[in-house]
């Protein structure tokens, strides 16, 4: 049996018109499944808790919603944080690491029908989700959208579905209900006699161009205190290490005479798995413990219990990332200690990730947008376009096109830094979030490159000097020039990347080139790659739907799905891993 009550918990806080009362949260949060919750009422506001918050109080001091509230040195004692005044332990709230989130209530029983403020935040990065709605007289917020969905019947928003249909994804403030969104970075909610009102914390301002040498100067001088002082506060820490870059920066940050003896996990996707031989290759070399697991226990695992476990995932995922992904790790997970973690995601951010064709400052131009989206965004994670409603379909992926197009207009920026910011605040924010947020109440992860300072040495990079891994490349030389020498997984060394002559630029371009055939391949086919465990989990839930073809009878009525592509699923069609995914997300979000 997987233990997912670990990660499980949240907070929902619904402030009432002291004239016109509101709706009953414990009805709404019975209808999301939430299991016991703890309700206190406190004049016109009502606080109720589940979980791994269960043991929360509401007054005063602030309750963090994201298991971790850590400052750029040191992790910050709830007591240090005020909302009001958007401050933390002697910074702002956003100098600290995502994923942090908060929530404090203030009681005023001066007046003759006591009343409270409440206040809600997010980090920088808007990366603990976060969500809020306001009613006929009544306002709230919650970590759960479907909780506040269900405190007057929100409907489903097909706007937000067209989007998760292409992406598997949300972009913006969207999510899956409408009147139902969610906190943007450096956003505060103000909830006060049943009205919400929205503001930012702290202004994002960008800093000028930097010189490449001097940003990786800085940046590897922060990924070297921030690993150290981790490391400090929490000795047991255990590193997620992979071969490919990201990880490899950070074990480059680790001095390495307290390299041996720490903990580094690895998850094995399949047997030959190139990752679990480069970081078992690199725990030898330095002495480090390797824990690695892959993913038999799914194979144990029956249809019943598959369905069950994609179910929870996708109401912890608030149905806007992959359930079936999400099940997998879940299964993994509970076979690694938990505990404090370090983690290499974010190195993305800074490596143009997005960029289309030459590192050219283009202006945003919809056949740029149309190239991005086509062959990369919507590539692994969009839906079978057979599944969907003939009319649904075609209109979705425009929608979604014209979604991503006006975000890259929105920046104001040219095209390479408009897709650095959409990677950063869409992809990151609204996909690597809400992951992140589903699990950090029973583990506390931290990324460091996801840090603040971090994100701002990125930003201020010209895109030419992010290009081919150029800067993560330098950064791994300028850490560690031992490690920058060890091949990555499929791809020459760092220091290869770092500063290449023409005959290297040539060497690298080999295996660019030979991806970029795949991708090519991949589009031409249609074909979408898995998940670790993806095959084996849709498998199994596609299984337990024909067993109980009901289950499905309320997606039906959506009409975002085909009927005779359900019925050809039910008499022993097959789904990729992509379509299972939001159509396991469709059946969590209509049962009640």
């Amino acid at each position: 049996m997987i233990d997912v009550d670990r990660y499980t918990g949240g907070i929902l806080v619904l402030s009432c018109d002291e004239q016109r009362g509101g709706p009953d949260p414990a009805v709404a949060l019975r209808r999301a499944g939430v299991i016991a919750p703890t309700s206190v009422r406190h004049g016109n506001v009502t606080v109720a808790v589940w979980g791994q918050l269960a043991t929360e109080r509401a007054g005063g001091s602030p309750i963090v919603v994201s298991g971790l509230a850590r400052g750029p040195h040191a992790d910050v004692p709830t007591g240090q944080i005020d909302l009001a005044n958007g401050v933390a332990g002697g910074h702002s709230i956003a100098e600290l690491m995502p994923p942090f989130a908060a929530v404090q209530i203030e009681h005023d029983a001066r007046d003759a029908a006591p009343h409270s403020t409440v206040r809600a935040v997010t980090d920088a990065l808007g990366y603990r989700h976060v969500y809020h709605r306001e009613g006929n007289g009544w306002s709230a917020v919650s970590t759960s959208s479907l909780a506040l969905a269900h405190l007057d019947d929100a409907h489903l928003d097909r706007a937000g579905f067209a989007v998760q249909a292409m992406l598997g994804w949300q972009l913006g403030h969207r999510t899956l209900f409408g009147g139902v969104d969610k906190l943007r970075q450096r956003e505060r909610v103000t909830l006060r006699h049943g009205r919400s009102m929205i503001d930012h914390y702290a202004l994002d301002a960008r800093r000028p161009r930097a010189r490449l040498d001097r940003a990786v100067s800085d940046a590897s001088a922060l990924l070297r205190d921030y690993v150290v002082d981790y490391l400090d506060d929490h000795p047991d820490a255990i590193l997620q290490l992979t071969g490919g870059l990201d990880s490899r920066i950070l074990l480059a940050a680790i001095p390495p005479d307290r390299r041996r003896g720490i903990r580094v996990l690895t998850l094995e996707s399949g047997p030959g798995s190139e990752d679990v031989r480069i970081a078992r290759q690199l725990a030898e070399r330095y002495g480090m413990r390797h824990l690695v697991q892959g993913l038999s226990r799914l194979d144990d695992m029956d249809p019943a219990a598959a369905h069950d476990l994609v179910m929870s995932a996708a109401r912890d995922l608030n149905g806007m990332a992959d359930p079936v992904a999400h099940a997998a790790l879940l299964t993994v997970e509970s076979t690694f200690p938990q505990g404090d973690r370090i983690s290499g995601l974010g190195g993305e951010v800074a490596r143009g990730f997005y960029y289309v064709g030459p590192v050219v400052g283009y202006p945003v131009a919809r056949p740029l947008t149309r190239a991005l989206v086509g062959w990369r965004m919507f590539a692994n994670d969009s839906v079978a376009p057979a599944a969907l409603d003939r009319e649904f379909g075609p209109w979705a992926r425009e929608f979604a096109t014209d979604e991503v197009h006006r975000i890259l207009q929105g920046s104001g920026m040219a095209w390479p830094d408009a897709t650095d910011q959409l990677y950063l605040y869409e992809r990151m924010q609204r996909w690597a979030g809400v992951t992140d947020s589903a699990v950090c109440l029973g583990r506390a992860t931290v990324n460091p490159m996801l840090d603040p300072r971090f994100i701002d040495i990125a930003n201020s990079l010209a895109p030419a000097d992010k290009a081919h891994a150029g800067f993560l490349a330098r950064l791994v030389c300028r850490l560690d020039p031992g490690l920058a020498e060890v091949p990555l997984d499929g791809r020459r060394a760092p220091s290869a990347y770092a500063a290449p002559g023409p005959r290297q630029r040539l060497a690298n371009g080999v295996p660019m080139a030979q991806k970029a055939r795949r991708k090519i391949v991949q589009r031409l086919r249609n074909d979408r790659r898995p998940p670790a465990g993806g095959d084996t989990l849709t498998a199994l839930v596609t299984e337990h739907w024909r067993g109980h073809p009901e289950l499905l009878d309320p997606v039906r009525e959506t009409h975002l799905f085909d009927d005779q592509w359900l019925d050809a699923l039910i008499a022993g069609g097959s789904a990729d891993p992509s379509t299972t995914a939001l159509l396991a997300t469709t059946v969590a979000l209509t049962t009640t």
